[in-house]
C-alpha cells in the first residue's frame, strides 16, 4: 500500500469498505435472529414461571374465600332450608357479604349456590350448577371446573370464559346436621381482572395460551386460527398430559409448554419464528441502508479531500525537498498553491516560518528565561502576601495592661479575654515559623477561650490529640484560621449550641488534623467554589472574600509540603463542616 499513489490507496479501501458493509449485513442479520430467538425464549419461559406463581397465589385466595364462607351461618341456613321463613335475612345477608367479596376482589364474576332444592347465581343457570355439583360429589375441599362459559345469552359478555372453582358445604352449626352434604358453592374468576401479570394484548412474536384439564383454552394475546394450530401441535405431541416442562421446535412456532399449579392447567408459549425473521430482516436492511449512504458519503469526502488537499500538499512536498537542498539564505520564488483556504494560508505561513526561525528561536530563548525569573518572583511574592495576611502586627502590651486593669476592677472575664489575645499575639510576631503542634494547639485553645467568653454557653470544644501527634512539627498559624473560620462562618450563625471537635493522630507516616462543626454548613454554590479552588489551589489570586482562611492554609500546604499533602472540605447544610489537614509527620522544608 505504501508504493501506491494516494488516489489508488483510496479506491482500494472504497473497494474493502464495500466488503465489509456486505459481510457486516450478512452477520448482522445472523447475530440478529440468533438474538432475538434467544431474547424471545426466555422471555417466554420467564414470564410461564411468573405467571405459574401468580396462579399459585390465585389459587390460594380462592381455597381463603371458600374456607372462610364454609363457616359462614347463612350459606348452611339457606342451603338446608331454602324457603324457611329465615330465608330472607338468609338472601339480604349473603347479598351483602357477596357483594363486599366482589368489590374486594375485582376479578370475582359470580358466587353461586346450588342444592338439591335451589339455586343462587348471576351468570349460570340451575342445570348447569347442578351439573357442576354432581361432578364435586364426595370431594373435600377446593375443586377446580376450568374454563367454562355461560349459557343464559349469547352475549359476548357473557360468552366469555372464566376460571370455576367449587367446594362442597357440610353441615357445621347445627348438631343434626353436623358432617352432612347441604349443596356447593361454586366461585367464577375473569382472568382479565386478575390482580396478576397478564401478557400485553398487543401484537408481538411471543403467543400465550393457558388450558385447563380439559383442553380448554383461554388465549391471552394469539388469534384464533394460531391458537387451533398451537393446539392441534400441543396434542399430537401430548404436551398438555405429561406434567412436565416441554419444549417443540418446529417449522413455524417454538412452543413451550409449562405445566401452571397442580389443578391441571397449562400455560402455552409460542414465539413465531416467521415474525420474528421479519423483523429480523427489516432491522438489517436499515442497517445496510445506513452503512451504504455512509460509504456513498465517506467516498465524495473522500474525493473531495484527494482534490483540495492531497494533491496541493503533494506540490509543497516537492518544495521542501528543494529547500533541504539549498541554502536557506537563498532567495527564491513563493510557492502558490491553489485548493482549500487551510493549504493557502498553511503555504502563507510556511514562507513566513522560514524566514523567521531564527527571530523566533532567540526569542524562545529569552521569553523562556523571563518566565523562569518571573515564576521565582511570583512565588516569593506569593509567600509573602500568604503570610501578611495571617501574620499582622498586635499591640500586645497594651493587652497586657488592659488584663491588670481588670484584675485590679474584679472582671476576670475581661482579664481572661486580654491573656489569651495577648499571648496570640506574641505568638504571632515572635518565634520560628514551625512549631510543634502541642504549641499550635495551646494557642488555638486560647482563641477559642476568647469565642467561649464572646458567646456564653454556645460553644462546646472536644479535643483528642494522640500523644505521639503532640511534638509533629507544623506549620505556624496553620489550626487557628480553620477554627476561626468553623466559629464565624459554622457555629456563630445557627441559632442553638455548638459543637467544635479538634482531632490528630499520626497514620502511616503522615500526620491527620480532623477540625469539625455541626453548624450550619456551607450552601452547595459555595462549596462547589470553595472545591474548585481547592482542586486548583495554585490560582491564588481567585481567593473569594469568604473563607479566605481555608483557601489561605491550603495554599501556605501546597508550597510547603508539595502537592502530596492537601487539605479536604466536606459540608452539608444545616450537619455542619468537616475539614481534614493531611501533613508530613517530619519536619518541613521551606517555611512559609
Amino acid at each position: 500500500m505504501s508504493k501506491l499513489s494516494i488516489k489508488k490507496q483510496f479506491q482500494i479501501i472504497l473497494g474493502c469498505m464495500a466488503a465489509l458493509c456486505l459481510i457486516l449485513s450478512i452477520v448482522s442479520y445472523t447475530a440478529l435472529d440468533r438474538l432475538l430467538l434467544k431474547n424471545a425464549a426466555s422471555y417466554a419461559r420467564n414470564t410461564s414461571q411468573k405467571f405459574d406463581g401468580e396462579i399459585n397465589y390465585l389459587f390460594q385466595r380462592i381455597d381463603s374465600i371458600f374456607n372462610t364462607l364454609l363457616f359462614d351461618r347463612n350459606i348452611e341456613g339457606l342451603l338446608h332450608t331454602p324457603y324457611s321463613s329465615e330465608t330472607q335475612k338468609y338472601v339480604k345477608e349473603l347479598l351483602v357479604q357477596f357483594s363486599s367479596y366482589s368489590i374486594m376482589n375485582q376479578d370475582i364474576s359470580d358466587i353461586a349456590l346450588v342444592s338439591s332444592e335451589m339455586s343462587w347465581s348471576n351468570v349460570y343457570d340451575a342445570d348447569t350448577l347442578r351439573r357442576l355439583s354432581a361432578q364435586m360429589e364426595g370431594t373435600h375441599g377446593l375443586y377446580s371446573f376450568g374454563f367454562l362459559s355461560s349459557p343464559l345469552t349469547d352475549s359476548n359478555r357473557s360468552r366469555e370464559k372464566r376460571m370455576v372453582f367449587g367446594c362442597n358445604v357440610y353441615g357445621m352449626h347445627e348438631m343434626a346436621n353436623y358432617g352432612k352434604y347441604q349443596g356447593s358453592l361454586i366461585l367464577s374468576i375473569d382472568l382479565r381482572k386478575a390482580p396478576i401479570i397478564l401478557p400485553t394484548q398487543q401484537e408481538g412474536t411471543t403467543y400465550f395460551l393457558l388450558t385447563d384439564v380439559r383442553e380448554n383454552i383461554f388465549s391471552f394475546n394469539c388469534p384464533e386460527d394460531i391458537t387451533r394450530s398451537l393446539l392441534e401441535c400441543c396434542e399430537k405431541k401430548n404436551a398438555l398430559t405429561t406434567g412436565e416442562t416441554m419444549h417443540y421446535d418446529t417449522h413455524d412456532y417454538l412452543i413451550y409448554v409449562t405445566p401452571v399449579s397442580g389443578m391441571g392447567y397449562s400455560i402455552i408459549s409460542a414465539i413465531d419464528k416467521r415474525q420474528l425473521h421479519r423483523e429480523v430482516l427489516h432491522t438489517t436492511v436499515i442497517i445496510t441502508l445506513i452503512i451504504t449512504v455512509s460509504l456513498i458519503l465517506l467516498a465524495f469526502f473522500m474525493y473531495t479531500l484527494l482534490h483540495n488537499m492531497v494533491s496541493p500538499l503533494n506540490q509543497l512536498s516537492c518544495y521542501i525537498g528543494e529547500i533541504r537542498q539549498k541554502p536557506l539564505n537563498k532567495k527564491r520564488k513563493p510557492l502558490q498553491l491553489d485548493g482549500c483556504t487551510e493549504i493557502r494560508t498553511l503555504n502563507d505561513s510556511f514562507h513566513e516560518l522560514i524566514e523567521e526561525q531564527q527571530t523566533l528561536t532567540r526569542q524562545l530563548y529569552n521569553t523562556t528565561v523571563s518566565l523562569y525569573e518571573t515564576e521565582l518572583e511570583k512565588k516569593q511574592a506569593e509567600l509573602e502576601f500568604l503570610r501578611s495576611q495571617i501574620n499582622p502586627h498586635f499591640l500586645y502590651n497594651t493587652l497586657e495592661s488592659i488584663r491588670d486593669i481588670a484584675l485590679e476592677e474584679q472582671v476576670p472575664e475581661i482579664a481572661g479575654m486580654s491573656d489569651a489575645l495577648a499571648r496570640l499575639f506574641r505568638y504571632n510576631v515572635k518565634g520560628q515559623a514551625i512549631v510543634p503542634l502541642s504549641q499550635e494547639l495551646e494557642i488555638t485553645m486560647a482563641y477559642l477561650d476568647i469565642q467561649k467568653a464572646r458567646f456564653p454557653g454556645k460553644l462546646e470544644v472536644i479535643c483528642s490529640v494522640r500523644p505521639e501527634a503532640m511534638d509533629v512539627p507544623i506549620m505556624k498559624f496553620l489550626l487557628q484560621p480553620l477554627v476561626e473560620n468553623a466559629v464565624f462562618h459554622g457555629i456563630e450563625p445557627a441559632l442553638r449550641k455548638g459543637t467544635l471537635f479538634i482531632g490528630a493522630r499520626v497514620q502511616e507516616n503522615r500526620l491527620l488534623i480532623t477540625i469539625q462543626d455541626d453548624g450550619i454548613g456551607i450552601p452547595p454554590d459555595q462549596l462547589a467554589q470553595l472545591q474548585t479552588h481547592l482542586a486548583d489551589i495554585s490560582i491564588i489570586n481567585t481567593y473569594s472574600q469568604q473563607h479566605v482562611g481555608i483557601l489561605n492554609v491550603a495554599h501556605r500546604i501546597l508550597l510547603n509540603y508539595g502537592k502530596d499533602y492537601r487539605l479536604t472540605l466536606d459540608s452539608e447544610p444545616g450537619e455542619g463542616t468537616r475539614i481534614l489537614l493531611t501533613l508530613p509527620a517530619e519536619a518541613a522544608q521551606n517555611p512559609a
